[in-house]
């Protein structure tokens, strides 16, 4: 694929989609999807992101960890859903959110 923090070159891909997905291993993950999700995503569809606390920050608690990730997507998104991956994957949540635009 391409580089995920610089969406205006990715190559298969052409007007808006319903539903962005992220599962990467960055510490700046969140703002990647923000960046991501302002590109091309239309106003009312949905982000799965997938929050790997341990990319992010392995000195802190991965709860305080995903609490400050969601804080991060205030602004542009509704909060639908928050899952904890654990046991299937330890230290990584979930956040479904719907993009407000």
């Amino acid at each position: 694929m391409q580089d995920a923090r610089q969406p205006k070159e990715y190559f298969s891909i052409y007007g808006t989609v319903d539903v962005v997905y992220v599962d990467i291993a960055q510490p700046d993950q969140t703002e990647i999807a923000i960046l991501n999700c302002k590109t091309y995503l239309k106003k009312g569809g949905y982000m799965m992101l997938v929050i790997k606390t341990r990319s992010i920050d392995v000195t802190k608690d991965p709860f305080q960890v995903i609490q400050s990730e969601v804080k991060k997507l205030g602004p542009n998104f509704e909060i639908v859903q928050e899952i904890n991956l654990d046991p299937y994957e330890k230290d990584h949540g979930m956040v479904i959110a719907k993009y407000l635009g």
